[in-house]
Parts: structure tokens; sequence; C-alpha cells
């Protein structure tokens, strides 16, 4: 969205000579930084979507809503259940998806099968469907059996502690509401690694614990698991942990439809792409977000998939494709923010952290930008009245 927004600036400004044709499966683009609390039912799913036509409207864009079969490079033509389309440059952001480690063979049995994720609208949807499901049955079941009902996060990166931040907030309410005590309702955050969210600094790690730990989130760190069954977890050390519905986020994959297209990709479905974003062997072929593996110039590891790392590669490859730049593509850490539940977040900007209050106003900031940035006032406008802000 954000490589095609910036290069309809280019077409309006006679800066850039081109069609601009955008292939989607759906008629909404996702803000899939706020699937989390769409998975908890903080927000209705209608809220973390943004109709395509109130985006490009008046825009030199054509929309063409279709799902993608695949890709014939030799022919440069995108395969798709509404036909074939023919191009001159190809850029593939399809995104990721939770990993399940099941490429080629299940490394955790069980997992997919007993598993939901939340990557995007419809896994998001459809585990709020499952927890209310499971809620629902559980009321039923104490009216003669008091037991508990076991809400468990699988992965304690930043979609896990989110997913735990945002259900830590809806819980007592749903016990207030169905007159059952909080304590009825167990939420456990289990990461393999010994701290939460590995990959930040461990003062943010340890703030993360402390406020969750504080919301009731029962954390088990250093913990892997071996299968999945209904019911329960096996873990690694030999012991069981009860489970009623798992919501799984242990890392990002890229999205399937690559495994079996002529592009070169790594373990992990990713296309292997150079420092300017092109696809090994199709100089005329480009890939961007989460299905792409670029090697960073400097560190020579692969850089994470990140929301931000994608918008950053959006707006370089609009600049390189209207030949405004010469120079490979060089990612800049500009900072994270990671939501803990109402009022709570964390939060880095270069080398400075911000806690609490301060980083929860970042993070709502960061979402207003955002929307403003592709569809301006009037589209912020209509977010805010529907309430899109209302529970980050």
């Amino acid at each position: 969205m954000r490589l095609a927004l910036d290069l309809e600036q280019r077409v309006r400004r006679k800066r850039f000579d081109g069609e601009i044709l955008l292939i989607d499966q759906f008629p909404f683009h996702q803000l899939v930084t706020e699937m989390h609390q769409v998975a908890a039912g903080s927000i209705p799913s209608e809220f973390s979507t943004i109709q395509m036509e109130k985006i490009l409207r008046g825009k030199h864009v054509r929309f063409q809503q279709a799902r993608v079969a695949g890709f014939a490079p030799h022919q440069k033509t995108v395969q798709t259940d509404q036909g074939d389309f023919s191009y001159d440059r190809l850029v593939i952001a399809l995104g990721g998806e939770v990993d399940f480690f099941d490429q080629p063979s299940p490394r955790i049995p069980g997992l997919r099968e007993n598993g939901f994720s939340i990557q995007s609208i419809q896994p998001a949807h459809r585990a709020y469907m499952q927890i209310q499901e499971r809620l629902f049955k559980f009321i039923e079941a104490r009216k003669s059996d008091q037991g508990t009902l076991y809400l468990v996060i699988g992965g304690g990166g930043t979609t896990g502690v989110e997913m735990a931040g945002q259900l830590a907030d809806e819980i007592p309410k749903k016990c207030r509401e169905y007159r059952i005590p909080r304590e009825a309702i167990s939420v456990r955050l289990i990461e393999a690694n010994d701290r939460l969210l590995p990959g930040f600094h461990p003062e943010i790690a340890n703030y993360a614990a402390e406020i969750l730990e504080r919301k009731g989130i029962e954390l088990h760190l250093g913990v892997r698991i071996n299968e999945v069954q209904p019911g329960e977890l096996r873990l690694c050390s030999g012991k069981t942990l009860p489970m009623t519905i798992l919501i799984w986020a242990g890392g990002v994959r890229s999205n399937p439809l690559l495994l079996s297209s002529a592009f070169k990709i790594d373990t992990q479905g990713r296309i292997l792409v150079n420092g300017y974003l092109q696809a090994r062997d199709f100089p005329d072929v480009f890939a961007l977000g989460d299905c792409a593996r670029f090697i960073h110039s400097e560190t020579g590891s692969p850089s994470a998939p990140t929301a931000r790392l994608a918008i950053d590669q959006g707006i370089w490859l609009a600049k390189y494709l209207a030949g405004e730049t010469p120079f490979p593509f060089v990612p800049s850490f500009k900072g994270a923010t990671i939501s803990l539940g109402k009022g709570a977040a964390v939060a880095v900007v270069g080398e400075l952290r911000f806690y609490g209050r301060v980083a929860y106003l970042l993070k709502m900031f960061i979402t207003v930008k955002y929307i403003y940035s592709i569809g301006g006032l009037r589209l912020l406008i209509h977010q805010l009245r529907m309430g899109v802000l209302g529970k980050i």
C-alpha cells in the first residue's frame, strides 16, 4: 500500500510514467498491528480494516480484488482466480503467516491442528470466536463443575506479549459479566527463551514481564513445547500443562504460495533478494516485507520482519522505480512500540526507551500517523469516529 501510494504521487507529478495495478484478495487494507485487539475482543474486526475505496478514491491506482494463485516470471504474468495479469515490473508483498514449524515436516506435532494464529484479520477473528465459544461452554460446565479455563499463548515475542496484555484487560470484564471469579480463567504465556521479547533490551523485557504478571498473566519462561494434544501441552521437560485454547505466536514465515514458485527462497519460504530488493535471477521482480529475505549490508544478518521495515522498503522502492535514487536500500532502526494493554506500553525511539503512559501515547500517535499517511485527514476522522483508537 505504501509503495502504491508513493508511486501514485509521482504519477500525478509526472515523475513516474506507468500504470499501477494493485491486486489483493480482500477489498480492504488491514491494520495488522491491531490484530491482537481483534482476537481479544477489544475492538470489532471492522475497526482493524480500511476499505480500499476510501484509500484509493481519486487516485491513479487500479485496484483488482483477486486471489493470487501463482507467478510465471518467465512469461511476466501473475496468475489469479480472476485471470492472468501481465506486468513489466512486479512487486511481491504477500506478507507472512504464523510459523507452525511444520515445513517440510512437523517439529511440534499437533501444533497447527490445535493452535490458532492472529496474524491477519481472518485468523484473528477465528481466534476470537473460538475464545468466545470455549468461554460459553465453560460457563455452562461451571454449573456442575468448578473447573478452570486455560487460555495459553505460545511465544513471548511482540505478538504474544501484546495478546497477553490485551487479554489481561478483557478477562476481568468477562468474569464480571458472567459472574464468575477471576481465578476461574487462567492466562498463560509460554516462551522458549529465558525472557520475554528476546530481540529487545533486557530492561524492556523485564518491564513487560512485570506489567503482565501484575495483570495476572502466568509466565512460563525457558519452556519448550514438544507436542500439542487437545486439552494439553506436552513439554520437552516431560511435564504437561492443561490447555483449553492455544494462541500461537511463535514466529513468522512467508506466504506458502511462494513454496511452489520459480523464485529462490530460504528455509522460511521468503524470496531471496539483493540490496535493491530484486529477486535472484529475475531483476524485474521485487519483494518486500515479510515475504522477502533481506540481508543488511552492514551487519550481514537478515533484517527482522517488522511493519516498520516493510513501510521503509515501500518508500525506498518508490524512489528507486521512479529513478530518484541509484543507491541500494539500507534499513534504519527508528524504533518500536509494544502494547501491554490499555494505558500500558513500552517504546524504543532511537537510543531512548519509554514506559507506561508515555509509551502508550506514542503507540497511539504512530497509529494515527499511519492512518493519516494512507488516507489523509478525511480517512483519519472517519476511523476516529468509528472508535478505532478507543482501546489502543
